[in-house]
Order: structure tokens, then sequence, then C-alpha cells
């Protein structure tokens, strides 16, 4: 009898295992994985930490803890810079931290000034749509 209970939880669990998806991860303006000198005053930005828990991870979202980091500190802060990301693992509860420092580009712009700002952005391939 033990060994039928232990197969009937193995079929059940076998799906699991064998199924694939895929699904986005995050969307993102600005990223990078190098070290860069940025000329900026990061005193004007909050440090902000958010995250994105979810049973067994289903549901949690790197971009969820992004927006959720950026929203703690205010409408005005669109940008996340000297972010970390983690992983956090627990038994049934996975997801995913993440902490930087929140920036507002237009309190950036005015404290460096239009034709700096402009030069900043372009000094580092940063890609800015016309309006």
């Amino acid at each position: 009898m033990k060994k039928f209970k232990n197969s009937i939880i193995l079929l059940l669990l076998l799906p699991m295992y064998l199924n694939s998806c895929s699904y986005r991860l995050v969307d993102f303006t600005v990223i990078s994985s190098k070290n860069h000198a940025l000329k900026i005053d990061k005193s004007i930005g909050v440090r902000v930490k958010g995250s994105s828990i979810g049973f067994l991870g289903i549901g949690a979202s790197i971009k969820d803890a992004m927006d959720k980091a950026l929203q703690s500190a205010g409408p005005e802060y669109d940008l996340l810079i000297d972010g970390v990301i983690r992983v956090d693992d627990y038994f049934l509860v996975s997801g995913y931290k993440v902490s930087g420092i929140a920036m507002s580009s237009s309190k950036l712009k005015a404290s460096i000034g239009e034709n700096n700002y402009e030069n900043w952005c372009n000094s580092h391939n940063i890609y800015k749509p016309k309006q």
C-alpha cells in the first residue's frame, strides 16, 4: 500500500518537473552590470527597497520589485541607480528583493544643468526618445 501511495505522489509531481514556461522578468530603460563612475550628487536621491514574493515564486517578478522600490521613494522618482537585485528562497516562498538609490531625473537635470544632463546621457549611451 505504501508503494502505491508513493507511485501516486510521484505521478502527481511529475508534470511539474516536465512543465516549462517563459515569462518576462523585467522591463528596463537603463541597466548595466559594469561599474560606472556617475558624477552625480547621490545625496539628492533616496535609499529604497522593494520586494516581490510569491508562493513557490508564482507571481513574483523583478519588475514588480523595482516598481515597488521606486514607488516607495515618491511619485517624482523615476531612476534607480546603484541597484542590487537579490533572489530570496524560503521554504515554499520565493521572489526578488531590489535595493538602490532612487533619483528624480528632473532634480538631477536641475542640479547639473540641462546641457550637462544631455552630455551625461550621451556619454553613457542612454537613449532618450524625442517627445
